[in-house]
């Protein structure tokens, strides 16, 4: 019945299609089924004022033969929406089917059976659901590109790609496939490219894909479920340039066997359960340009007779049970860009040439347990972007050199033993966003330089850095948290702080800090955190505060801060955090508004302060005039003591 159907399809597309003319039809067809944003797309395919057998071959996306037969149909990032209508059957001669990020939606039409001629079939990213028909490729004897990446389609892989003995591209990624690979993909001998990565797959992965001797890439991870590990006859793959099985449940040790891919340049084997030392023999792959090991369970160290690979520019190995020293020969790499092994047991040193080859743009060893200090040429060629740190046992001083990397990103080295001065090039870097330096023993004072228009996290938190805090931070215009606490800070507050319209996040606490809460503090409506807790401040708690409508936490604790609790703090709904504790505030704890959600702990500590929201404290009125007739008893017994004293002198 199916065949008939193709027949009859083939059929009426000879009895319709034998003029150009009726090809413009079929693109006008085309044109109303896939509509753009405001209705209406592919604009300038309209009907001739003047009908002309060739007006069809000048619209956008059409090339036509001399016959003017349409052999190239590409519409591609239109924004179009709809679906594709059986009339694209009607196209005998098309050699060229690409629809490449659009918006369609629907099922592929059987009608493109009839696309004989088809070399090229590429409609990836959109959202075509469905199974995908494989039957209408029966007969695309000279398909030599099949790519429907991104789409939405279901059920199982088709089988009848298998007969497709011209096809070199087969892209079937992204979509919802699910059930095995089938063992007969196997036959497709001229593919050079596999791609089944993003789907809904399960079961082992064949070893028969191994005899596909003219394979340069394959993709078979992410979303997808294998059991087992990777076939060790993938060994055999000699024209294997791209390996990825990321993210896919693997078990199991690496094969040795993948050192014999002499041509193999990427090795993506991330986010799997592989477990084991790393194969020494993978040092035979003297081509390998990208490894990445990351989150598995491999143990052991880095092969020394990796040495011999000097084209890597990627290792990632992070989050592994790596142990054992950093080896000195990756210092020594001239083309490594990025080292990425943090999360391991690593120990030692990093090694002292790391970065002499001018290329490094990403370092992180964090959560290790490295010591000594920081390799001074790290930024040698200028493009470190990112160079994270933290969290091991680093000591010594900051090299100057780092001052000077304009090309710096992300600077996260704390929690380590790092001590003397910041080198001072860092306040002024032009692309640094995050500066954590905190839990370290830095000291000396903060630069009075600072600027940028980059940095959103400044963090020295727990350093014993002294002297005033720099009103120049003003110039970080784009500065969201500040953490200076836990240190050795005196002076006042810069009113010049709260200036900065981005900044949600401030923490002063724990310094010498003096004077008073500045006023400007009403300006920095972004503000969601304040601790200025275990200072010296002094004088009254701002009411402007109360304009911070973000504001969801403030801490002015232990400091020697006087005078009424503002009332207007009591409107603040943002509020849910409050505490004004172990201060010389006097009156009564306002009993209304915001003020009713906080328990006791928020006002301890003030003895003249009374909570009204328990007990029945005297008006201000009367404690005012009791103040005052304290005041004049004072001044009553001090003149009756000198009047007593002269009476006692005369007398004498």
């Amino acid at each position: 019945m199916r065949k008939s159907l193709w027949f009859l399809v083939i059929l009426l597309a000879v009895f319709t299609a034998c003029s150009a003319y009726s090809e413009l039809e079929v693109l006008l067809k085309l044109k109303s089924s896939m509509t753009g944003p405001k209705g209406s797309g592919l604009e300038d395919w309209e009907v001739p004022s003047r009908p002309s057998p060739s007006a069809h071959c000048n619209f956008s996306g059409v090339t036509c033969d001399e016959d003017l037969w349409v052999v190239s149909l590409n519409v591609s990032f239109q924004n179009l929406s709809g679906s594709v209508p059986p009339e694209i059957g009607f196209l005998l001669k098309l050699v060229n089917l690409t629809i490449v990020g659009d918006n369609l939606t629907g099922i592929l039409p059987v009608e493109m059976a009839n696309l004989t001629s088809l070399k090229i079939l590429n409609v990836s990213n959109n959202a075509f659901n469905g199974s995908f028909p494989g039957e209408i490729t029966l007969g695309m004897t000279q398909l030599e590109i099949l790519d429907i990446y991104d789409n939405n389609f279901s059920g199982l892989l088709p089988i009848e790609l298998v007969y497709l003995k011209n096809l070199k591209h087969l892209h079937l990624g992204g979509n919802f496939f699910s059930g095995n690979i089938p063992e007969s993909y196997s036959k497709i001998q001229s593919l050079e490219f596999l791609g089944l990565n993003g789907n809904s797959l399960s079961g082992k992965i064949p070893a028969s894909l191994a005899r596909l001797n003219n394979l340069k890439q394959i993709s078979l991870g992410y979303f997808n479920a294998y059991e087992g590990g990777i076939p060790p006859e993938f060994g055999s793959l000699s024209s294997l340039e791209y390996l990825d099985v990321a993210s896919c449940r693997l078990s199991g040790e690496l094969p040795s066997s993948l050192g014999q891919l002499k041509n193999l340049q990427k090795l993506f084997l991330q986010y799997n359960n592989l477990s084991g030392p790393i194969p020494p023999q993978l040092s035979s792959l003297l081509r390998l340009k990208v490894l990445d090991l990351s989150v598995n369970n491999l143990t052991g160290e880095i092969p020394e007779s990796f040495s011999e690979i000097k084209s890597f520019t990627l290792i990632n190995l992070f989050l592994n049970h790596l142990v054992g020293p950093i080896p000195k020969f990756i210092g020594d790499l001239p083309n490594l860009e990025v080292l990425q092994i943090w999360g391991n047991n690593f120990t030692s040193q990093l090694p002292e040439t790391l970065g002499q080859n001018g290329k490094l743009v990403v370092l992180d060893v964090c959560y290790n347990h490295l010591t000594g200090p920081i390799p001074r040429d790290l930024c040698k060629g200028g493009k470190l972007k990112s160079l994270i740190l933290m969290s091991n046992s680093f000591s010594g001083q900051l090299p100057e050199e780092l001052g000077e990397c304009k090309s710096l990103n992300k600077l996260r080295i704390m929690s380590n033993r790092f001590n003397g001065t910041i080198p001072a090039g860092i306040f002024i870097m032009p692309q640094l966003s995050i500066m954590e330096l905190h839990d370290n023993h830095f000291s000396g004072e903060l630069p009075s330089e600072i600027s940028s228009d980059a940095l959103e996290t400044l963090k020295v938190s727990r350093n014993e850095i002294s002297g005033n805090i720099p009103p120049a931070i003003s110039n970080l215009g784009n500065l969201q948290t500040l953490s200076l606490e836990h240190n050795k800070f005196y002076g006042e507050i810069p009113r010049e702080i709260f200036h900065l319209k981005h900044l949600s996040k401030l923490n002063i606490s724990s310094n010498n800090i003096s004077g008073e809460i500045p006023s400007s503090i009403s300006e920095c409506n972004s503000l969601t955190s304040i601790d200025l807790s275990a200072n010296s401040l002094s004088g009254e708690i701002p009411s402007g505060i109360a304009k911070l409508i973000n504001l969801g936490d403030l801490d002015i604790s232990q400091n020697h801060l006087s005078g009424q609790i503002p009332s207007e703090i009591g409107s603040m709904s943002s509020l849910v955090a409050l505490n004004i504790s172990y201060n010389n505030l006097s009156g009564s704890v306002p009993a209304s508004g915001q003020f009713l959600a906080f328990n006791n702990t928020s006002f301890v500590g003030n003895p003249n302060l009374c909570d009204s929201r328990i007990v029945s404290c005297p008006s201000q009125l009367l404690y005012s005039a009791q103040v005052s007739n304290q005041g004049c008893m004072a001044w009553f017994y001090s003149w009756k003591l000198m009047f007593i004293s002269l009476a006692l002198h005369s007398y004498l």
